[in-house]
C-alpha cells in the first residue's frame, strides 16, 4: 500500500504518489478480487495526493498516470474515466465525514478528535473536498453535502439551547453557517500546518472558541448539563 514519504509531515506536498506493482500470477477468484480492491484503494489514495497538489482541472489523465508512475491503461482498468476516479475519492471521504456527524453526540471535543483523526489519515482527500471542490461546479455537491450536514446539526443545537435562537430562524441560520465555515477552514489549516503531537491543542482551542461564540450569541441559553438518552 501507499506509504507517505514522511508520516509526520505537515503538508500533503511531501507525500509520495508512486504506486507499487503487484506480483504477477493468477490467484484464486476470491484472492484476485481482494487484490483488485487493494489495488484500487492504493490508486485512489495515490491519485488524491496528486490531485490535491496539482488541482482537479489541472491534472489530465495522462499527467496523473505519469505522476503515479504507471501506464494510463492501468487507471482505465479500474476506473472508466478520470471523473469516475475523482468521484470515488470524494464520495468515500465525504461518506466518512457524514457518518461521523450521524453518530450519537458525545460532545464537541470527542467529535473533533474523530474528525482530526480521519483528516490526518486522509489529508489529501480533505484538501480536495474543502479547497478544490468548493470552487468546482461538478464536484461541489460533495462539499455542499458535508457543509450542509454541519449547518443542520448546529441549527438544531442552537434551537434547542436558546429561546431567542428558536424564535429567529435567520439569525440561527447565519450562526450555523458561520460555525460550519469556521470548523472546515480551521481543520484544513491545522492538518496542513500543525504537528500531529499538538492535535489536542487544536481541540481545546476549537471548543473554547465555539463556547465563547455560543455564550455571546445565546445569553438566554440554559447551560446546565443534562443527560439525554444517548448520554
Amino acid at each position: 500500500m501507499l506509504t507517505p514519504a514522511n508520516a509526520k509531515g505537515r503538508s500533503t506536498k511531501a507525500r509520495s504518489a508512486k504506486v507499487t506493482h503487484l506480483p504477477k500470477g493468477r490467484p484464486p477468484r476470491d484472492e484476485a478480487e481482494a487484490r483488485r480492491r487493494e489495488r484500487a484503494d492504493e490508486l485512489l489514495r495515490a491519485a488524491a495526493i496528486v490531485l490535491a497538489r496539482r488541482g482537479i482541472r489541472s491534472t489530465p489523465i495522462d499527467a496523473l498516470a505519469d505522476e503515479l508512475g504507471i501506464p494510463k491503461s492501468v487507471l482505465y482498468r479500474y476506473f472508466d474515466s478520470r471523473e469516475e476516479l475523482v468521484h470515488t475519492i470524494l464520495r468515500r471521504f465525504s461518506d466518512g465525514l457524514n457518518e461521523l456527524q450521524s453518530k450519537p453526540w458525545r460532545g464537541l471535543a470527542n467529535n473533533l478528535r474523530e474528525v482530526i483523526a480521519m483528516a490526518r489519515a486522509n489529508p489529501s482527500e480533505l484538501l480536495l473536498l474543502v479547497k478544490h471542490c468548493a470552487a468546482d461546479p461538478v464536484f461541489r455537491p460533495y462539499f455542499d453535502e458535508v457543509h450542509s450536514n454541519i449547518v443542520a446539526f448546529t441549527e438544531g443545537l442552537l434551537q434547542r439551547s436558546s429561546p431567542s435562537m428558536a424564535a429567529d430562524a435567520t439569525l440561527r441560520r447565519l450562526c450555523s453557517q458561520a460555525v460550519a465555515g469556521f470548523l472546515l477552514d480551521a481543520v484544513l489549516w491545522w492538518i496542513e500546518n500543525a504537528d500531529t503531537a499538538r492535535d489536542d491543542d487544536f481541540v481545546r482551542w476549537a471548543v473554547d472558541s465555539l463556547d465563547s461564540l455560543y455564550r455571546r450569541w445565546m445569553p438566554d441559553a440554559d447551560w446546565t448539563p443534562r443527560r439525554s438518552r444517548n448520554g
